[in-house]
């Protein structure tokens, strides 16, 4: 079995009633696994296509354009969440716009199994999601894990889905804050470095 993050390149539908599905991986999702792709060539395989995005609505300010609510990372990485009031109470205040933004569920589920505190649990969910989630990055099967939790396979896919909404917009800013951090520890050792071998 392979495992990897695709980009469906091109789908194309082929005169003999069969449709040509042209997927791109980048080399390094297949690590380990170029043997085993090779065996599958030219045998008839089980496949399951789903986008790896999550489309997730926001709020904003018609004036600004800002989102009206929005997220500060703590040095620790804890997320937490503000509203930007208005100044001028007296003005008449428009009524309030929506943009749509996309986030890739991966980053979502980093920021999930790495943000600590009390669980998270999915609103209206049957099941604690970033338990699911830990345990599906462990290994375990989703079938395995649906059947455990006494529910359809596309039941807890629909409701993760639905808790990666949920926090996407605090994934978002927490993903970030780690990447600037992240460049920033960078360029302290490059600087250090530099000042170093001046030395």
């Amino acid at each position: 079995m392979i495992n990897c993050y695709a980009e469906v390149r091109n789908v194309q539908v082929k005169p003999n009633d069969t449709v040509e599905i042209k997927l791109v991986v980048d080399v390094d999702e297949l690590s380990g696994q170029n043997e085993e792709l090779m065996k599958l060539v030219g045998r008839e395989v089980n496949t399951s296509l789903e986008s790896n995005q999550i489309s997730y609505r926001e709020k904003v300010d018609p004036e600004t354009r800002e989102p009206v609510l929005k997220y500060m990372v703590h040095k620790d990485g804890t997320v937490a969440m503000y509203s930007q009031e208005k100044l001028d109470l007296e003005l008449e205040e428009l009524p309030e716009e929506e943009r749509s933004s996309v986030i890739n569920k991966s980053e979502i589920d980093e920021y999930i199994l790495a943000c600590e505190g009390v669980a998270m649990t999915i609103p209206g969910g049957i099941f604690e999601g970033k338990e699911v989630l830990q345990k599906l990055s462990e290994g375990e099967d989703i079938m395995d894990l649906a059947k455990f939790y006494g529910t359809p396979v596309k039941e807890m896919q629909d409701t993760l889905d639905e808790y990666r909404k949920f926090v996407a917009a605090k994934a978002k800013a927490w993903q970030d804050w780690k990447n600037n951090s992240e460049q920033t520890t960078e360029n302290d050792n490059q600087a250090t470095l530099e000042f170093e071998t001046e030395e």
